[in-house]
């Protein structure tokens, strides 16, 4: 499959701030030269090689050439004057290729080469860009040393214009990142590895965006639409994410008649269109749950089902909805339908989610009646409506956060946790000691851990 388009706002102006270097190679001036494999063999050398690098993403690059005919590629590459070389998987056989490299240092000398049918090609050589200012203002690796045994990353985001997505290594260091010129209210990493980013363009109050972005770790854009094309036809707000066929499910606005807001869920296919939506309003019970103020979904989930788990934080519930129907399966929380201990009833609760363990986990917020916040699991029998405390783990006063928030199990089996008015991202073991923490210049929504998602 060819490199998908692109053709966003903004990766347009990403191409405008582009600085590309032209490689230039011994004598290599656009005609084809000739090189021998190691079995022998004549292999046309590759033409017009060109990086892409920019301070938009500078911990990554991207290495467009062109081949006479088609043939499978790779490129060996590593920084200058070392001996560790790194090996990008084989692009499929095509004339026209585009390969990304990952794991690079700012403002740093590299040098590659081409690898076609076991052929290497001459040498070639760049210079990465800087990381800008602000990408560093906000989460400064130099003063967060960490160092942890789970072999993956973090991801979290600042949200204010210019904002940026981190990818953070076990050491702590940035690994990747890649700004916008917009607000970012949600960047998510996908089942498929992509990710999905909720961006508005107009800086508006609390999690509501206009534009709905998909690209690749590497930058290609593999979905983009903005409010008022095709089926995006109401404000996304906090939370978005992909289902099991690929399309985009989206937390949005909802207005009955002119005066009663609502939330709901919609569908987009991958040409836009929308072919399922629910609301809250939808709900047989709406009246009784008082919906005459805005439920507040601030999470989505898809489950291991395909059904979708949202966190209604006005409600202080979680709910199961039927992807299909719009029934809802269940209901978790203070006068829900699911049976639980009340010591357990949350309060005003974020990223409600089903854990590796396959239990219910969110971030319990806490209020001003009980100023702290827990971090709590739930084992739900879904045909008896029973729910069975797993985790719960009450955090330092330090670390109460009234607003958003995160909790996630990881595969040690300690917990990850976004204290968002404390700008602190932390991880506690599962008796509940503080083993790091990582602080940033701003609130953080939430802190995901995504394992490993670059190419081999």
């Amino acid at each position: 499959m060819d490199e998908p388009k692109d053709h966003s706002l903004t990766h347009t102006i990403m191409r405008l701030k582009n600085f590309i270097f032209w490689v230039v190679s011994g004598s290599l001036s656009g005609a084809a030269f000739l090189s021998c494999s190691r079995s022998g063999t004549l292999h046309h050398e590759p033409v017009a090689v060109r990086v892409q690098n920019d301070s938009l993403s500078a911990l990554s690059a991207r290495i467009r050439f062109s081949l006479d005919q088609a043939a499978p590629a790779s490129i060996v590459y590593w920084e200058k004057g070392t001996t560790l070389k790194f090996n990008t998987p084989e692009n499929s056989t095509r004339l026209q290729h585009s390969i990304p490299l990952f794991h690079l240092k700012e403002q740093t000398a590299y040098e590659f080469s081409i690898l076609t049918e076991g052929a290497e090609s001459s040498t070639h050589a760049f210079t990465t860009a800087a990381i800008p200012a602000h990408v560093k203002k906000f989460y400064s690796e130099e003063q967060r040393q960490i160092r942890d045994a789970n072999n993956g990353y973090i991801l979290f985001y600042s949200r204010y214009a210019p904002a940026t997505a981190y990818l953070i290594d076990p050491s702590g260091k940035i690994a990747w990142y890649r700004t916008t010129p917009h607000m970012l209210k949600v960047a998510r990493l996908t089942q498929q590895q992509t990710l999905l980013w909720l961006e508005d363009e107009h800086n508006t109050s609390f999690g509501d965006g206009n534009v709905i972005l998909e690209t690749s770790l590497a930058g290609d854009t593999l979905f983009y639409l903005k409010q008022g094309q095709k089926g995006f036809d109401r404000s996304v707000h906090h939370d978005l994410d992909l289902n099991p066929k690929g399309n985009i499910v989206a937390v949005t606005n909802v207005l009955q008649g002119s005066a009663i807001p609502g939330d709901g869920l919609m569908e987009l296919d991958r040409q836009g269109n929308k072919i399922w939506e629910w609301t809250t309003f939808d709900t047989p019970d709406a009246a009784d749950l008082g919906i005459h103020a805005q439920p507040w979904i601030n999470s989505l989930d898809i489950d291991t089902d395909g059904n979708y788990i949202v966190s209604l934080r006005a409600f202080s519930q979680v709910w199961k909805i039927n992807a299909a129907s719009g029934s809802i399966h269940w209901k978790l929380g203070k006068n829900g339908n699911v049976a639980m201990d009340p010591q357990d009833h949350f309060q005003f609760q974020h990223y409600a989610h089903r854990n590796p363990a396959g239990h219910i986990m969110l971030f319990d917020n806490g209020s001003a009646d009980r100023p702290f916040s827990r971090l709590l699991s739930f084992q739900i029998n879904e045909q008896t409506l029973q729910a069975s405390p797993v985790i719960r783990q009450e955090l330092p006063a330090q670390y109460y956060s009234a607003i958003m928030g995160s909790t996630m199990l990881l595969p040690d089996q300690q917990l990850l946790t976004a204290s968002s008015n404390n700008s602190t991202i932390l991880k506690t073991s599962a008796s509940g000691d503080i083993l790091w923490t990582l602080k940033v210049a701003e609130p953080v929504y939430r802190a995901e851990y995504i394992g490993d998602p670059f190419p081999r």
